[in-house]
């Protein structure tokens, strides 16, 4: 599959964003992803599976629904695409005519990423592959109509800037989409101390955010409109379900429970 590359400024070395894609790069996170147990003979399709279950149904939740699905359209750009099955789901869109889809490491979306996208079904032909940190891309301004950061924002270690750099390079109007764990106020501290160990130990940037940190992030940042849907897909048991709705009603969900959301906004 050969899908045409975009090469953006060279990584800043010793930066977060150089160690991380060193990961990549070298291959060890196929190692790791090679360890993760699951049922697909995919390595990276287990890891969604284990890692990231509520992202793909979020997804189906933007492209279904009324208000944000026809804002899915014409160029497209999918921040930190990785194994670039967001890239995949998005180019079989009719109303996409063309996908972006941008991360640190080259080698992992020619590789893993390319392999992905042939087996869940993706159109090639509107897909390009850009070699970029968020913050620095290689985009002229006003070059997309929607972006997405599908659990990704949360890796940039200056999250206001590279906001900043995608409402930059969308159109006046445009749309931003992130699919998100918003941490519950009860819990915020505790995730926060975690994410920093995973960080030490990982070699990746692992920021966690309350949903009314995400909203001030983006209006921070220069969006306007900024939507917030609180998903339910990931919560299994009945009496949770009715007592996290209940909390709704009354905006005090966010102090008790942590969030599957999808946060939208005009650029």
């Amino acid at each position: 599959m050969d899908i045409p590359v975009i090469r953006g400024a060279g990584l800043k070395a010793r930066s977060p964003e150089a160690v991380e894609s060193e990961k990549y790069e070298s291959g060890s996170a196929d190692e790791d992803a090679r360890a993760v147990p699951g049922l697909h003979e995919e390595p990276w399709l287990n890891v969604l599976e284990q890692f990231e279950p509520g992202s793909p149904p979020a997804l189906d939740y933007v492209i279904a629904h009324p208000e944000l699905g026809p804002r899915v359209r014409g160029t497209v750009i999918d921040f930190g695409a990785g194994t670039c099955w967001v890239t995949a789901s998005l180019s079989r869109l009719a109303l996409v005519d063309k996908v972006v889809a941008l991360d640190l490491s080259e080698r992992f979306m020619t590789t893993v990423g390319a392999r992905i996208i042939q087996q869940t079904g993706g159109n090639a032909s509107k897909i390009r592959f850009a070699v970029s940190s968020f913050n620095e891309t290689p985009f002229s301004d006003g070059s997309f109509d929607c972006g997405f950061y599908v659990a990704s924002l949360h890796h940039s270690v200056s999250p206001i800037v590279s906001l900043m750099e995608a409402r930059r390079i969308l159109k006046p109007g445009g749309t931003i989409i992130l699919i998100e764990t918003a941490v519950s106020l009860r819990e915020i501290e505790a995730v926060r101390r975690r994410a920093i160990e995973e960080s030490r130990t990982t070699r990746t940037t692992e920021m966690r955010y309350t949903r009314g940190e995400w909203q001030y992030l983006l209006e921070h940042a220069g969006f306007s409109d900024v939507r917030v849907d609180v998903l339910d897909v990931l919560t299994r048991r009945r009496a949770v379900l009715l007592a996290r709705r209940l909390l709704r009603r009354f905006d005090l969900e966010r102090l008790v429970f942590t969030n599957l959301v999808v946060i939208s906004a005009r650029s």
